[in-house]
């Protein structure tokens, strides 16, 4: 499972927001004995703060070079923060409480999303000789469906299933042999799914291509 990380990207973080944020972690890894050695020195993040803070508001009536400032101001700021959150990953080596203890944000523990409910399946028929249209019913958290379909009777083996994968709930497969039953089931996948090979399939659907 992927370790947690303070998070050293800020573009979408408001720009009010940015200072208050950025003054919490100079508040929270000073004299923190977790971060003895901050690099870059907190005073240089306190002085990009104020720099910061100042252009900021100078912008909301100022002129288009008051605006520029703030941007370069700002973009100064992030640069070491993310210098700053660099350093704290590497110090914490993974310990949750001592990344809390230093203000950053930390990236979230990535769910388990594991095999998912089998999909409904509906089958219909295409405008078209040999061509049919495929209905999934959606499963969330699902990365993709993968269609099985066979010419009746079924194979014992999914192996011998013809399939066909589709980024979306409906689709079309063409250039079936008219005339033919053919069996359909699909399944939702997910990347621990087909790490796996593991899947829960539909309801087989049972239909004669016209």
């Amino acid at each position: 499972m992927r370790a947690q990380k303070a998070r050293i990207h800020f573009s979408k973080i408001k720009d009010n927001e940015l200072v208050s944020y950025a003054q919490k972690i100079v508040l929270k890894m000073t004299n923190n004995p977790n971060f003895t050695t901050p690099h870059p020195e907190l005073s240089r993040i306190q002085e990009a703060i104020t720099l910061y803070s100042t252009a900021l508001i100078k912008s909301k009536d100022g002129s288009k070079e008051d605006t520029a400032n703030k941007v370069a101001t700002r973009l100064v700021l992030e640069n070491l923060l993310s210098t700053l959150g660099g350093y704290v990953n590497q110090t914490s080596a993974n310990d949750l409480i001592k990344l809390d203890s230093s203000g950053f944000k930390v990236s979230k523990t990535p769910s388990v999303i594991g095999i998912l409910d089998a999909p409904t399946l509906n089958v219909y028929y295409g405008k078209n000789p040999g061509e049919m249209i495929i209905e999934i019913g959606f499963v969330p958290n699902s990365s993709e469906y993968l269609l099985l379909f066979t010419p009746s009777p079924a194979p014992a083996d999914d192996a011998e299933y013809y399939t066909k994968l589709f980024s979306k709930t409906k689709g079309t497969i063409s250039n079936l042999t008219s005339g033919i039953k053919y069996i359909f089931k699909a399944t939702a996948t997910s990347s621990e799914a087909n790490k796996m090979g593991t899947y829960n399939f539909s309801n087989p659907v049972e239909k004669f291509v016209p």
